[in-house]
């Protein structure tokens, strides 16, 4: 029988094409010679690898003394990484260590053309897991603990206008929102500090969640999701709220901090 978890064999060329191409990053402008210095990579096979990456456009070769560098090929594909996946990379670390903490799982939402959708979660790493495959799924804004906390940190403008999108896919009945009820839920949000739900999506399921909105002006929600019938939202918040918070301050800072870093000259 085959192995269940085949070990694929190491790709050498292109692990060393991928060491010229982090030298050249570190360097800048550097010959042969110093590239083997920088890589450990005989002299013959650093000519070999730069004079194909040459050939696919990757690097540069500078007439003069043979020297290679980056080229603007590779700066396209660097520009071509969304800034918010590299976000999220990073959240999905922050997340880890807040399922760690508390062993319930977690999701990360962001709120984005109306539509609060589930870009990173640890059901998977979770010992207590409810649905593995959350990522990219799409949750109420109304009706959810994390469309809730979403809501509690728009401004009045934005929360009309997100009412008024949600209103046309309310998916539990026909009739418009009741926006005084909205009003008064979101308050009573606001004055506890979180979100909850209960059986939203689950109907053995509750969550808690807090909002924020990060100084690049991302928009999202974390919550911690458990079952109802072992505890209820408040006693939820009363262990682990404090948690959260942290977490998402964490995601908050991380965001702010990772846009600032990924400018390109």
């Amino acid at each position: 029988m085959p192995a269940k978890n085949p070990v694929h064999k190491d790709v050498r060329a292109l692990r060393r094409g991928i060491m010229i191409l982090e030298a050249l990053a570190e360097h800048g402008w550097a010959k042969p010679v110093d590239l083997a210095k920088f890589t450990g990579i005989d002299r013959s096979s650093v000519y070999r690898i730069a004079g194909t990456l040459e050939q696919l456009g990757f690097v540069t070769r500078r007439q003069e003394d043979g020297a290679f560098a980056l080229s603007q090929k590779v700066r396209m594909i660097a520009a071509g990484v969304r800034t918010d996946e590299l976000i999220i990379e990073q959240i999905s670390s922050i997340l880890a260590d807040l399922t760690q903490e508390i062993s319930w799982p977690s999701d990360l939402a962001i709120f984005s053309g109306g539509e609060v959708v589930i870009q990173a979660s640890t059901h998977a790493l979770s010992p207590i897991t409810f649905h593995r495959a959350t990522v990219g799924q799409a949750r109420s804004l109304l009706d959810t603990a994390l469309g809730r906390a979403i809501m509690m940190v728009l401004t009045d403008d934005e929360l009309d206008a997100a009412i008024d999108f949600a209103g046309r896919a309310y998916a539990r009945n026909s009739k418009e929102p009741d926006r005084a009820a909205i009003a008064h839920m979101n308050t009573r949000y606001r004055e506890t500090g979180y979100a909850w739900s209960v059986g939203s999506v689950d109907e053995n399921v509750s969550a808690i969640a807090v909002g924020f909105r990060a100084k690049s002006g991302l928009v999202g929600a974390v919550n911690i999701v458990f079952f109802r019938r072992v505890l209820s939202p408040s006693q939820a918040a009363e262990r682990y709220l404090e948690a959260l918070r942290g977490c998402v301050e964490k995601i908050a800072v991380l965001d702010a901090t990772t846009r600032r870093h990924l400018k390109w000259s």
